[in-house]
């Protein structure tokens, strides 16, 4: 009998922030908001609703050729940027298909700024009107449970509501942390340096915030975003394997991304490996 493999897959579906991105310099790696799938056994995770969202909707339907499947939408804030592309996402459509959708905010608020979006004014079909069942949840146990997987959340640095994910599968960490400033002002260093470390340490896959380089971010204090450089530094602190720069600026080209990654190489060391999160990637620890 072949043995169950436990593995974490993850896939990004869009992996840019603030705003879609089209045009020639964006398409090796990507123009579509924040959305990444997370494979744990038979337990997919969906880590944001950005216009990412669209084409992983497709691929779930292609795969389940007419079978129901239930999903885990985990929120980390409802910026425009980060909820965006759920009105597109077909499987909500199908009778039979159970989208559970978690939150910080309390079940009526989640289900409020969802629902908002998909009002009249804006777009041609309600919130109630999905076929799907749609369960909204507030997270208030930590951790939690979804099936076999567990998972831890913190608040992170970002203006209003942002959370930070920690999900352990069979001795495997996978860690989404976009939208979070790290913090170097000397009264809130400490406190930020072990808020990170319980959520990254010794993770296999980080997929964390880098939109700016170092020296954008002197002009960006406040704004609630991360340099690549303070990334690398914290993940090589807490002996993170394996970094995905996530959430890139939306003027961001493609060749912009390669030079910053290559600047990140060099101070990452022997232990961390730095990659640029592209659209469609697939990767399994």
């Amino acid at each position: 009998m072949k043995k169950k493999e436990h593995a974490i897959e993850i896939t990004f579906w869009g992996v840019r922030g603030s705003i879609p991105t089209p045009g020639k310099e964006f398409i090796k790696y990507g123009g579509n908001t924040p959305c990444v799938e997370v494979r744990c056994g038979g337990t997919i995770l969906i880590f944001d609703a950005g216009t990412g969202m669209r084409a992983l909707g497709k691929s779930l339907l292609r795969q389940f050729d007419g079978k129901s499947m239930e999903l885990h939408l985990l929120f980390s804030h409802t910026h425009w940027d980060h909820i965006q592309g759920f009105p597109f996402f077909e499987p909500a459509y199908h009778r039979g298909n159970i989208i559970n959708l978690y939150g910080g905010n309390s079940v009526s608020e989640l289900e409020k700024l969802i629902l908002g979006q998909m009002d009249r004014e804006y777009f041609p079909v309600t919130l109630f009107e999905l076929g799907s069942q749609l369960n909204f949840k507030t997270l208030s146990q930590n951790p939690f449970y979804i099936n076999d997987v567990k998972i831890y959340y913190t608040y992170l640095f970002h203006p209003g509501l942002s959370l930070g994910y920690r999900v352990e599968y069979h001795g495997k960490v996978f860690v989404y942390a976009t939208d979070n400033e790290i913090l170097t002002e000397p009264e809130m260093e400490g406190y930020n340096e072990k808020n990170m470390e319980n959520l990254i340490k010794n993770a296999d896959i980080l997929v964390a915030e880098c939109q700016y380089t170092e020296e954008e971010y002197v002009k960006k204090v406040g704004w609630g975003h991360s340099s690549i450089e303070q990334v690398v530094r914290i993940g090589k602190m807490f002996g993170v394997k394996n970094l995905f720069t996530f959430h890139h600026d939306p003027m961001r080209t493609d060749k912009e991304l390669e030079v910053m990654i290559k600047r990140a190489r060099k101070i990452s060391g022997k232990n961390l490996k730095v990659y640029a999160a592209k659209e469609s990637m697939t990767f399994k620890v």
